[in-house]
């Protein structure tokens, strides 16, 4: 398995999906109940490739991300073949920076209080297993006018 198992609840919400999926897999629905009686891990096992591709195709689509710590915030922009980052760093530690907001104003009241950095990566693993495993660790996905506000920032520093 590359990310993990849908919950019961995600299962439920996507059954014509996973309907679908058994069947251009040859399974239909006396076949699925044959399975899950007479074979329960090989259903767990069917369940995970399918939770994979749910998870591959959703992942595929992600852009951006953010993380925010209690003075810094990270934006990112998932390319193709590496991700940018953008680092906002607040030069004392605040601890009423508690999201992305709260930096675009306190940069608007207190520009040199703040270092900004820039760095490329490649992926360490293919793009949706680190994005997933940065979902994991806190990354919120986010838009691209979060990144363009501190890119404009950078670029004019």
């Amino acid at each position: 398995m590359k990310f993990k198992y849908l919950t019961k609840e995600e299962l439920q919400l996507l059954e014509n999906e996973l309907l679908q999926f058994l069947i251009v897999n040859g399974i239909d629905g006396p076949e699925w109940e044959r399975i899950n009686t007479s074979n329960p891990e090989k259903a767990v096992e069917i369940v995970g490739l399918f939770s994979d591709l749910v998870w591959q195709r959703s992942l595929e689509k992600v852009k951006f991300g953010e993380k925010i710590y209690s003075n810094q915030c990270f934006v990112f922009a998932f390319h193709a073949d590496q991700i940018e980052m953008y680092q906002l760093l607040a030069k004392d530690k605040r601890e009423d920076l508690l999201t992305f907001d709260d930096f675009a104003h306190w940069l608007s009241v207190h520009p040199g209080q703040f270092e900004i950095r820039h760095q490329t990566k490649n992926y360490k693993s293919n793009r949706e297993e680190e994005i997933f495993f940065m979902m994991n660790n806190g990354l919120l996905l986010s838009d691209y006018s979060r990144f363009e506000f501190l890119q404009k920032i950078y670029n004019n520093a």
